[in-house]
């Protein structure tokens, strides 16, 4: 039986090699195409020939070269996906079809070979991004791709470091780069600090919390009852990940005082002056 899915899949490939390809579109078709019958042909040939431990725990592959040969094309494909991402329209629509093969996918009893996987990546997830790796994407701030984005994801997942000990690299490449940061901006030296983190959001939840704890003293410890009120301004136009992190800490989003802002967006300082006053008569305090 597993002989002769073999020989179905060594023909196909066969036949797969002399398509004629005209342009860019029908080349990565032919490549995904490629890709999935190189691998069905390896695993057919590898369940054949190496029995499998079941009894295994290793998480290693049970063929090096043949999961080398799967993780290099994934990385072909996340390189030609931003090389080719002005050929791709900036908003890209998900059919129906392939919306459903995701929203429907049942609970896997067993698990699936890497190659599957990745055959199921590439057809439903890696052409229906959100967009924002698009040089035309202005719709919301966000981050694009880049390729040295991508190779530096794929250093972090091998080594998968956090840096709670300080004799790793991990810990000694942030506390460098946050130096460099600390002379960007003239901070002190010997007083000024920080943290790594995922993105703006997060790193406005710890500021924020920096804050809190520098205004109310032992806040980690006592919390927020019985404490005076704490009190933040911003313009009108500030980001929404402001008032979320005043809500994840307890604060309140009630707890902002939105100040308005002039002609070129800039908050008005005259009336930042007056509602800190105020807020201060009225014995709240000011933190951020």
């Amino acid at each position: 039986m597993a002989n002769k899915k073999l020989e179905e899949l060594t023909a196909q490939a066969l036949m797969t090699l002399q398509e004629h390809v005209c342009d860019i579109e029908s080349l990565n078709q032919w490549k995904k195409q490629m890709f999935y019958l190189i691998n069905e042909i390896g695993e057919q040939k590898l369940s054949s020939t190496v029995p499998m431990n079941q009894h295994d725990s290793s998480l290693d592959p049970v063929d090096w070269s043949s999961a080398r040969f799967v993780e290099h094309q994934m990385l072909n494909s996340c390189m030609n996906y931003i090389q080719h991402v002005r050929d791709r329209p900036v908003w890209p629509s998900m059919p129906n079809d392939v919306r459903a093969a995701i929203e429907d996918e049942s609970l896997p009893e067993n698990g699936q070979s890497l190659s599957a996987v990745c055959n199921d990546v590439l057809s439903y997830v890696l052409p229906y991004g959100r967009g924002n790796v698009h040089p035309r994407f202005w719709g919301w701030v966000s981050g694009e791709g880049t390729l040295g984005g991508v190779l530096a994801d794929m250093i972090a997942a091998t080594m998968n470091m956090n840096t709670c000990a300080y004799t790793n690299s991990a810990a000694f490449v942030e506390r460098t780069v946050i130096e460099w940061m600390r002379q960007i901006f003239g901070f002190p030296k010997g007083t000024s600090g920080g943290l790594l983190v995922s993105e703006t959001s997060i790193a406005t939840v710890i500021s924020m919390a920096t804050a809190r704890q520098r205004a109310l003293a032992n806040v980690r410890e006592y919390g927020l009852t019985e404490r005076p009120k704490l009190i933040v301004y911003a313009s009108t136009e500030v980001q929404i990940c402001v008032k979320k992190a005043l809500e994840l800490l307890g604060i309140g989003s009630k707890s902002m005082h939105l100040i308005p802002a002039d002609d070129s967006f800039r908050i008005k300082i005259d009336h930042l002056k007056t509602a800190i006053q105020s807020d201060r008569d009225r014995g709240f305090v000011p933190f951020v």
